[in-house]
């Protein structure tokens, strides 16, 4: 398509502007109306997908979504005559400007869901509401387009309408096989717009709840779009104003007390805890079930590295493992563990079984970089300290939750924290370092709130990776002196947590850091081992750490579970050793309660 080219005898094409997810857009010439339009020349060239799009913009009038004119034939190919709008589409924005603050989010987001709102009246469904689909002008003025595979009652789905949306954004329903709904338009709409606030460094306050709602996994929990339109427009409003002229907030209750039980003060020595900070309140700890009755050292056993393979482990099989582990790496793996939720996760309930979650965030899916926090300049991993991660997280729990009175379950939180900043296993090696794990002690304090709030049967731990335990260096406050920088949200954990993966042996790792964080609470071996553990040190830890007095001294410290990454890591140590730890688990195991 060249320049100056006039389509059907009206339109004169000006230039391209951009490409929908049905065809690409140009900006022309009415030369009949003498106005600006778009035209629109599908991808696929059928036809029909045009009059589609066509009639169901022809159904559709709103200021926040973009006018259908007409359809003109220009040889075989039909052309979509829209209303052009001078404007960049959010999935612009944010690649050319970086991460919109939070209120400019909130007015962008409830302009789309009054769109939404009247489309879902008329009986459409958008189906592909994302950042590239929404443009922005200048003024702020924000316009749904490309209904290019919305659904409509009175227009026939066919071919291509057929596809469900783009990967990233399409609600955890559609992706298992049941019909978009408005419902799913909402989800949409939430990762859309935490997409776009993400990395911000103000504040993101009544937003963050709004679309923790949004991206409900069950639809019948999200909102409206009229009701969405509300939620977003007061959280753009910011906070108000009330009656005695005090600030009021959505939130002020949890900053409150956050400000209160868990403030961490950056005054004084970086290299001394931060004990002039007020203690978090201890008194919400929830209980890990005590010793056996009868008195003999027992551990609860886990096995992973997710509850179906598990489950299909030699050791629950053949012995009283009485736990399930499940490893979490990143917010992709949440489409797939809501559909565990009404089926794995409640039926290892209903068998007695513990559940335990490790929550990871590998260097290799989010390097560590310098972020901004509120004390000053950090470097580390920065998504869980973005304002998606508590919201992954409340899914998270909502989809591991179980009863209060039923079996446990353990979450294993930040695996391996003392490797999230940007320099290992020392807390003031630098004030980069000590700024991003204030910031992280937080954000861990905040998350462990919601998880606590929607599982009630769920206990919370920091991941510590074991090998801490081997050096000191108290001028860094690294090795066994970072445990002190960490002991105000060590003790308002539910009980502690240590991975021993070190491929050169575990034995002294282990024993020292049970020593050191059963000082806090009851301790768990939250992950043994992993495929760069030789099976030789394999045999020789197993033989070491898991003998009936070896068991006694560490019970005696307070370890009360020993969680097997992965059955493979013993099989892969040999038979021998499998065994070994199949008689070990036998006479040692307890149950969950």
């Amino acid at each position: 398509m060249r320049t100056g080219e006039v389509i059907a005898g009206r339109y004169r094409i000006e230039d391209a502007v951009g490409a929908g997810g049905m065809g690409k857009v140009w900006r022309a010439t009415d030369l009949e109306l003498r106005r600006v339009v778009a035209l629109k020349q599908t991808s696929t060239g059928d036809g029909e997908e045009t009059r589609r799009e066509a009639r169901i913009g022809a159904g559709l009038h709103h200021p926040h979504v973009i006018s259908v004119f007409d359809v003109v034939v220009e040889g075989d190919q039909r052309w979509l005559v829209m209303e052009y709008l001078p404007a960049r589409s959010l999935a612009e924005i944010c690649r050319a400007d970086g991460p919109m603050a939070p209120d400019r989010v909130a007015r962008i987001g409830a302009q789309i869901a009054a769109a939404l709102s009247v489309m879902h009246a008329k009986g459409m469904v958008h189906r592909d509401v994302t950042p590239a689909n929404i443009l922005v002008t200048d003024d702020g003025t924000a316009k749904l387009t490309d209904l290019g595979i919305a659904a409509w009652e009175q227009v026939t789905l066919t071919g291509t309408a057929r596809t469900a949306g783009t990967p990233g954004y399409v609600a955890p329903e559609v992706l298992t096989g049941y019909a978009a709904t408005p419902a799913s338009d909402l989800y949409s709409l939430g990762v859309t717009l935490s997409a776009a606030v993400e990395g911000h460094p103000q504040p993101v306050g009544r937003l963050a709840g709004v679309l923790s709602t949004l991206t409900d996994p069950d639809p019948a929990h999200r909102p409206s779009a009229e009701k969405t339109a509300q939620l977003l427009q007061a959280a753009a409003n910011g906070p108000r104003v009330s009656k005695g002229g005090l600030l009021v907030a959505v939130s002020l209750t949890v900053v409150v007390v956050l400000a209160v039980a868990f403030l961490i003060t950056s005054s004084g020595s970086e290299r001394t805890p931060d004990s002039t900070a007020p203690a978090p309140d201890i008194a919400s700890r929830r209980q890990v079930p005590g010793p056996p009755a009868d008195g003999r050292a027992a551990l609860l056993y886990g096995v992973g590295d997710q509850i179906n393979s598990a489950l299909a482990t030699e050791l629950v099989r053949e012995t009283p493992v009485r736990m399930l582990t499940t490893n979490y790496h990143k917010p992709g793996d949440l489409t797939k563990l809501a559909g565990w939720r009404d089926t794995m996760v409640a039926d290892a309930y209903r068998q007695g079984y513990a559940l335990h979650v490790i929550v990871s965030d590998w260097d290799v899916d989010d390097p560590e970089v310098p972020v901004e926090t509120k004390y000053g300049a950090g470097c580390g991993r920065s998504h869980p300290l973005s304002v998606d991660f508590p919201r992954h997280m409340r899914t998270l729990a909502r989809i591991f939750a179980g009863q209060a009175d039923g079996p446990p379950l353990y979450v294993t939180m930040f695996q391996e924290v003392n490797k999230f900043a940007c320099h290992d296993g020392a807390y003031a090696i630098d004030a980069q370092t000590t700024a991003y794990y204030k910031a992280l002690k937080d954000r861990y304090l905040e998350v462990r709130q919601i998880i606590q709030e929607e599982a009630p049967n769920a206990r919370v731990a920091l991941g510590w990776d074991g090998w801490q335990a081997n050096k000191d260096d108290p001028a860094t406050a690294g090795g066994r002196s970072m445990f002190a920088q960490f002991a105000d949200v060590l003790r308002a954990s539910d009980f502690q947590s240590v991975l021993a993966k070190q491929p050169d042996g575990n034995i002294e790792q282990v024993r020292r850091t049970v020593r050191i964080l059963g000082e806090y609470g009851p301790v768990m071996v939250a992950a043994y081992g992993n495929k760069d553990t030789p099976g030789d040190v394999v045999d020789q830890d197993m033989r070491a750490l898991l003998t009936e007095e070896s068991i006694a001294e560490l019970t005696g410290l307070r370890l009360f579970a020993w969680n097997f990454n992965a059955e493979r890591v013993l099989a892969e140590a040999g038979s021998p050793t499998l065994d070994f730890v199949k008689d070990v688990v036998r006479r040692t195991a307890r149950e969950p309660r």
